[in-house]
């Protein structure tokens, strides 16, 4: 499976703006230091929201699997004693469809959750610039992260902003954390549109089916939408997305018993996450800016 295009930030070039001069440079860097550190925090508590969820996810997946794999082996499961009780495989059937239905709303959630600390990654990842902004009749200088000067790139001409790192050489850890939780987003939701539609396929829902193109849950798009992650009209999610999935997804065929554990397996394992690189990249980051990230 192709890995996720990974969604630049705004001017992720070198700074081609001039570089200020040193009373300007003085007046930005406070703010610039503080903003950074602002969206580092958010990073961090995103970081953790989505190992978070992603922890909630296997659980609800695991409990979905051993539901679903029950239900499947109901009809030829030796009973003991219980094998004469009338009713007893239709009942037990029931009530393990019904906690499938419920584990589905359960991995669904947390996939959900996934998303939206996807989503404040992105933003947070995006907002690292910091830009003059002149009140209209006042002398006072203000900082905002939006630009609305367009000769003002924010990075303050490439200096440093605490000691050595400048704008763009934080934006660039930044991304290689971005990078990473998309790419595994990407895995966690092929995941979970599998989850799912082998509990429709098999009678939980026999009206129901799903597509890669589909919503998982309602306002899934618009978030992709709002940080970059859909591209144009003809594919609900990001090409090399689609084109990953027609490759690895066979919805037509009913997965067996082994390949749902390496399913939770691969959950599990969070393969496209280097734990040890994005510890790394905070400890690095709150020593350049004398603050504890953890």
């Amino acid at each position: 499976m192709e890995a996720a295009t990974p969604t630049r930030p705004p001017h992720a070039a070198p700074s081609s703006s001039p570089s200020p001069s040193p009373a300007s440079l003085r007046q930005w860097r406070p703010a610039a230091q503080r903003n950074l550190r602002n969206q580092w925090s958010r990073l961090l508590a995103a970081k953790a929201r989505w190992l978070s969820a992603a922890a909630d996810g296997r659980s609800h997946a695991s409990a979905l699997v051993n539901a679903h794999l029950s239900r499947r082996y109901m009809p030829g499961m030796d009973l003991g004693v219980l094998k004469d009780m009338p009713g007893i495989r239709e009942k037990a059937s029931g009530k393990l469809a019904r906690r499938e239905e419920q584990c589905q709303s359960m991995l669904l959630s947390a996939y959900r959750e996934m998303v939206l600390a996807t989503a404040e990654l992105v933003r947070a990842s995006h907002s690292m610039r910091c830009f003059s902004k002149v009140a209209a009749n006042s002398p006072l200088i203000r900082f905002t992260e939006r630009q609305d000067d367009m000769n003002d790139s924010g990075d303050g001409g490439g200096s440093p902003v605490f000691k050595w790192f400048s704008v763009l050489e934080f934006e660039n850890l930044a991304q290689e954390l971005v990078d990473m939780f998309i790419s595994e987003l990407q895995l966690k939701r092929l995941l979970v549109l599998e989850l799912l539609s082998v509990t429709f396929k098999e009678g939980v829902q026999h009206d129901a089916s799903l597509e890669w193109s589909n919503e998982l849950f309602d306002g899934e798009f618009n978030e992709f939408q709002s940080i970059g992650l859909l591209s144009g009209d003809n594919y609900a999610l990001p090409k090399n997305w689609s084109a990953g999935v027609s490759k690895a997804w066979q919805p037509d065929q009913t997965p067996s018993h082994e390949v749902l554990q390496v399913y939770l397996t691969s959950w599990l394992a969070n393969v496209n996450i280097k734990t040890s690189r994005i510890d790394e990249i905070f400890e690095l980051v709150g020593e350049e800016m004398q603050i504890k990230l953890s």
